[in-house]
C-alpha cells in the first residue's frame, strides 16, 4: 500500500514538472511574478491539505483490501494537487517565500498521506482478501466484488 502510494503521488508531481517545464518553455519571454498569484497558490495548497486529510478518513469503512486499495490512490491524488500549485508557480516565475511555502506544503502534504496511508495498510492486513470462483465470479454468478440492491 505504501508503495502504491509513493508512486501514484510522485507520478503527480512528475507530470506537474513536466506541464510546467513545458508551459514554461512555451511562454517565452521573461517570467513576470506575481505576489497575489504566488500567494493564492499558497492559500490554494495549503487549503488542500485539510480537505484531503477530511475526503480520505470519511469515505467510508475500509471492508476490503481493494477498498483500502481505492482510497490510497485517491489520497495520493487529492494530496498530491500542492504540486499542481507549486508547479504552476514555477512555470510563472514565482520567487521568494511564497515558493518555499508551497515546496515545504507538498512535503507536508507527502508525510501525512504517507502517514495515512500506514494506518490503511495496518487495516487492509488485518482484512482477509476475496477470492473469486474458478468461473471469476463471487460464488453467487456475479462478478466478484460486485455489490446487489434492493428494489424500493
Amino acid at each position: 500500500m505504501r508503495l502504491v502510494y509513493v508512486l501514484a503521488f510522485m507520478a503527480q508531481v512528475l507530470v506537474a514538472a513536466l506541464v510546467a517545464t513545458f508551459v514554461r518553455a512555451l511562454a517565452g519571454g521573461p517570467p513576470r511574478p506575481s505576489d497575489v498569484l504566488a500567494w493564492v497558490l499558497v492559500a490554494l495548497a495549503v487549503m488542500q491539505l485539510p480537505f484531503a486529510a477530511l475526503m480520505a478518513s470519511r469515505l467510508g469503512a475500509v471492508t476490503s483490501r481493494q477498498a483500502a486499495l481505492a482510497r490510497t490512490l485517491f489520497t495520493a491524488v487529492i494530496l498530491a494537487a500542492t504540486a499542481w500549485s507549486t508547479a504552476l508557480a514555477l512555470a510563472t516565475g514565482q520567487r521568494g517565500l511564497s515558493v518555499y511555502v508551497l515546496l515545504s506544503t507538498v512535503m507536508l502534504a507527502y508525510a501525512l498521506g504517507f502517514l495515512a496511508v500506514s494506518r490503511l495498510a495496518g487495516r487492509a492486513a488485518e482484512l482477509p482478501p476475496r477470492h473469486a470462483d474458478k468461473d471469476g465470479t463471487g460464488g453467487d454468478g456475479k462478478p466478484a466484488g460486485a455489490t446487489t440492491t434492493q428494489p424500493s
